[in-house]
């Protein structure tokens, strides 16, 4: 059975899609297939806003309520506005991960309705460089990929009150250099593990 919400830690997380502007060729969905942790994250179809709610319960228990799955929840706003909004108003603290690619996805800038009811957005940047992001992530907008991202992020302090730059430790990617890059963009930056098949099921 599909998972829609699941818990690590404290936190939970949801997974509303599959979809992705991205094809990274080291993210858990190639790699480890229909099971992270024992979920079942590859969905036969995309819940609807009231689904992903009915599986939260008590926004309340979480230290974060985390879009993140198989996919990048930006594909859907309007999803993650009704559903991050009902948090909100049941006291949760809403977190998204996401490539930062969204506005160019929609051809529009979607970051202002996400205003109130997003704490936290954290954005993908596995690269230094437009050539090396390309190569390392296989984006959807090849190159020109690199140069959207720190824009979306520029843009996404305008709305959100935290934003982070996030590069995972990939063999060969110098992660102090995107840390550069998010100190000249204003936003924070946090360095994430690079998780191996051997690294399942061990959180």
């Amino acid at each position: 059975m599909n998972t829609i919400s699941y818990v690590m830690g404290n936190n939970l997380y949801l997974n509303i899609t599959n979809r992705c502007m991205m094809s990274c060729p080291y993210c858990i969905k190639h790699k480890w297939g229909n099971d992270f942790n024992g979920n079942d994250l590859k969905l036969e179809k995309e819940p609807t806003a009231q689904e992903v709610i009915n599986s939260i319960g008590d926004p309340k228990k979480y230290g974060e309520i985390i879009f993140c799955g198989y996919g990048d929840a930006l594909v859907r706003p309007q999803e993650v506005k009704e559903i991050s909004k009902w948090i909100k108003d049941k006291g949760g603290k809403v977190r998204i991960n996401s490539a930062g690619l969204a506005n160019r996805y929609h051809g529009k800038n979607i970051l202002p309705q996400f205003k109130g009811i997003i704490d936290t957005i954290s954005i993908s940047l596995n690269g230094s460089n437009p050539k090396e992001h390309n190569e390392l992530n296989r984006p959807m907008y090849k190159e020109e990929s690199f140069d959207e991202i720190i824009k979306f992020a520029k843009e996404a302090k305008k709305y959100i009150p935290e934003v982070v730059i996030t590069a995972v430790e990939l063999p060969g990617l110098d992660v102090s250099k995107v840390a550069e890059i998010a100190k000249k963009a204003g936003v924070s930056f946090r360095a994430r593990s690079y998780l191996d098949e051997d690294d399942n099921n061990k959180n």
